[in-house]
């Protein structure tokens, strides 16, 4: 049947399959909304929605399409009593179709008892467009007849970011390229928190969609998007559940007590000051009252909703009302009239140094100045300037006592401290130790320099495949490495790091020692001998392993685990898990094996 009759037939006999896809809550507790999603019928040339959608912008049927696609939708999630606010997607093309008539989707939810706040529509395009006009034009539509709305694709091309500042939606949907593999890519990252960042100050929340991963779920969490969507949570589907499962939500609640370690240590949200904050339509003699009262107050936040919109300042508010007639001008009007709204606004999980940063490229005159911590966009506290000099400078001191000067990682007494800490916070945590074979003959042979080369490349890659906002990565001495992985995917990352070694690991060595897979050199002994090329021995334990109560006890047993892997020829990865000890890495020398061999060792 050619496609033009086979649409004809699926519009006339409304063959079209609804499939719903939830929309979770940021705490991954609970469904907020269900996206609708069209189909043609399974057996159909025409089953994708792409062909389908496309096919009928081709013959003009795109409205017809469409309007059986809303009814289908509302009917169902109506019939399923699904919870939460149903997501419609829409065609901004629709509304240039000679068949358009307006109110149809209004008509429907009234039909079937809907409410608009109960729905929300999605503003998307099935084939890219540079219409802006028309994208325009269908939001204001669709916002005259009382529905929220959703951008669809949030990055994907200039219309959707100029609609975004022009239309304030109150949805939207980033691309799912700045979604894919957002854990390892820092510029993915930076741009999600931005796009957060921006959707506070419009009011806007946002929705990251294509989720496949819990790497990806455990880091959008982390940057604080409002709501999630993808196939990790659930596939689209003609009856979805009405709630999570139990799996999901002990996921969140896994990634949430991780988080709760680290949202301290060497971030910002430790210098928090307990000011309340102050509201728009506060008076200013309210709020010199305030200042009265608290001597050591040098600025309070005007807070709107929970979100901050500016600060007051002890010494510009004084200086005001000092001026002639400075009370008589000022203090019966709202503090609205009087806020700066220009300063600084941080996460309390940015890094101390960061904001240093952001604060020393300010004026001049505005350097010693207060700043606001945010959690998730919603007022969190005070900071102080001279707070943040002084922990930094703590920090660095202590830092610079206890890093190797080679590498500039952590040293043993912070790699003792952070286990430690998890130890008493009882989190779970992988210990690993990663330990270069045959590195001192290689040393003597080529010189310190080369050696010196070697180590630093080796804590680069460490830290490249170790998650930068969870794990901890430290120098134990020498050619000894400790990795402390939170993050859950720490067996990928180990074999993604000795694969990487063995390519690297040309570059070392001279013509000849590769070609004789090694090197003659004199051993502890002063005996000459054969020693094969560098390779890694990797010994890990889980926090889940009997009888760790510190640090000591952790190094003690990676000691004895990692004699195990040593007694494997070239690179190796031994762990004991829940106490039970195997060999998950014996070769790899070859591309990368990862088993559940049982050791021989007890």
């Amino acid at each position: 049947m050619a496609k033009t009759d086979e649409l004809l037939s699926i519009l006339a006999a409304q063959k079209i399959n609804i499939h719903f896809q939830p929309i979770i809550t940021a705490n991954g507790q609970a469904i907020f909304a269900y996206e609708a999603l069209s189909r043609g019928p399974a057996d159909s040339t025409l089953c994708s929605p792409i062909q389908l959608f496309s096919e009928a912008k081709r013959q003009q049927q795109l409205f017809a399409l469409e309007s059986i696609c809303r009814r289908k939708a509302i009917e169902q999630f109506t019939q399923q009593q699904l919870p939460g606010k149903l997501f419609i997607n829409i065609t901004p093309e629709t509304l240039l179709q000679p068949d358009h008539y307006k109110g149809l989707t209004l008509d429907l939810i009234n039909n079937f008892g809907l409410r608009p706040e109960q729905v929300v529509i999605e503003i998307t395009e099935h084939s890219p467009t540079d219409d802006y006009a028309l994208m325009c034009h269908a939001v204001k539509h669709y916002q005259g007849e009382g529905f929220s709305i959703a951008l669809d694709d949030l990055g994907a091309g200039y219309s959707s970011l100029r609609l975004w500042s022009e239309v304030q939606p109150e949805y939207v949907k980033i691309d799912r390229h700045f979604i894919s593999g957002i854990e390892k890519d820092k510029v993915k990252r930076d741009f999600v928190r931005s796009i957060v960042e921006i959707a506070r100050a419009v009011k806007s929340q946002v929705i990251a969609e294509g989720i496949e991963t819990r790497q990806e779920f455990e880091t959008l969490s982390e940057i604080g998007v409002d709501y999630l969507q993808g196939y990790y949570f659930a596939r689209p589907n003609p009856e979805p559940r009405h709630e999570l499962s139990k799996t999901a939500k002990n996921v969140w609640k896994q990634i949430k007590e991780g988080r709760e370690v680290y949202k301290e240590q060497g971030q910002i949200g430790q210098l928090k000051l307990d000011i309340p904050a102050v509201t728009p339509e506060m008076l200013v003699e309210e709020v010199a009252t305030i200042f009265d009262e608290n001597e050591h107050w040098f600025s309070v936040a005007v807070v709107s909703e929970g979100v901050p919109i500016g600060i007051v300042k002890r010494s510009r508010l004084l200086q005001k009302l000092s001026k002639p007639f400075g009370r008589d001008l000022y203090v019966k009007k709202p503090v609205s009239q009087i806020l700066d709204e220009n300063f600084i606004q941080v996460e309390r999980h940015i890094r101390l140094e960061k904001v240093s940063q952001m604060i020393t490229q300010r004026n001049r005159s505005h350097l010693e100045e207060d700043f606001v911590i945010t959690e998730n966009g919603y007022y969190f506290g005070i900071g102080q300037v001279i707070d943040l000099l002084k922990m930094i400078t703590e920090l660095q001191l202590k830092s610079a006592q206890n890093s190797n000067p080679l590498t500039g990682l952590p040293g043993n007494l912070l790699i003792q401290e952070q286990i430690d800490q998890l130890i008493r916070n009882k989190k779970d945590f992988v210990a690993c130790y990663f330990d270069l074979d045959n590195f001192k003959p290689y040393n003597d042979q080529y010189g310190y320099a080369k050696g010196d080369e070697i180590l630093i490349y080796l804590a680069k890659l460490l830290k490249k495949h170790s998650h930068p906002e969870v794990d901890f990565v430290g120098h134990v001495g020498g050619d000894d490495y400790v990795v402390i992985f939170r993050s859950t995917n720490w067996q990928e990352s180990i074999a993604n790091i000795l694969q990487e070694f063995i390519q690297f690991r040309e570059t070392f060595y001279n013509p000849d020692d590769l070609d004789n897979l090694g090197i003659w050199a004199e051993d502890r002994f002063g005996e000459k001998r054969f020693f094969s090329l560098m390779s890694i021995s990797v010994a890990a334990i889980d926090s889940s392993s009997a009888s760790l109560g510190s640090s000591k006890d952790i190094a003690s047993r990676l000691s004895l685990i990692k004699q195990e892997a040593k007694q494997v020829k070239g690179n190796s990865l031994v762990a004991e898990l829940s106490g039970s000890l195997i060999s998950l890495i014996t070769d790899l020398e070859n591309p990368p094996n990862l088993s559940n061999k049982k050791s021989t060792v007890a």
